[in-house]
């Protein structure tokens, strides 16, 4: 089993040893001939940001695949989605059991994720170091 996740893009930016890649992401059924005249195809631009990495000689509007280890995916997914997910539901069970009312836990609930995501944000030099793709 591949322990990579790997996308083809093409360079947008070099700044130092930061290199901004753009990744076109398209669905199953943009291949299709018929695609123009449906609206279910779509594409997505996504910018990915590579840091530590040596350009070697790449510019800008050159074709890279950049990868990332499998582990990265899973940490990304639980930070952004997992652990939120757990305090916004525990926070509304707690609140609800102590109150009985829906409305109080709701809005706390969603309060409870502000000091989750402003911790975030003031680690998002650490999380960088954790969460990495490399130029293939």
């Amino acid at each position: 089993m591949n322990n990579r996740i790997t996308h083809s893009g093409v360079i947008d930016k070099i700044d130092g040893r930061h290199i901004i890649v753009r990744i076109v992401q398209t669905s199953a059924c943009s291949a299709c001939k018929a695609s123009g005249y449906c609206n279910a195809s779509e594409t997505k631009v996504k910018l990915v940001d590579v840091y530590d990495s040596d350009t070697g000689g790449r510019k800008v509007g050159d074709a890279v695949t950049i990868s990332a280890d499998v582990n990265t995916g899973y940490r990304a997914v639980a930070w952004g989605f997992g652990i939120p997910l757990v305090i916004f539901v525990a926070t509304i069970f707690a609140v609800y059991l102590l109150t009985g009312d829906d409305a109080l836990a709701a809005l706390l609930g969603i309060a409870s994720l502000i000091p989750y995501y402003i911790l975030l944000y003031l680690l998002r030099n650490k999380i960088r170091e954790r969460l990495t793709f490399e130029l293939g």
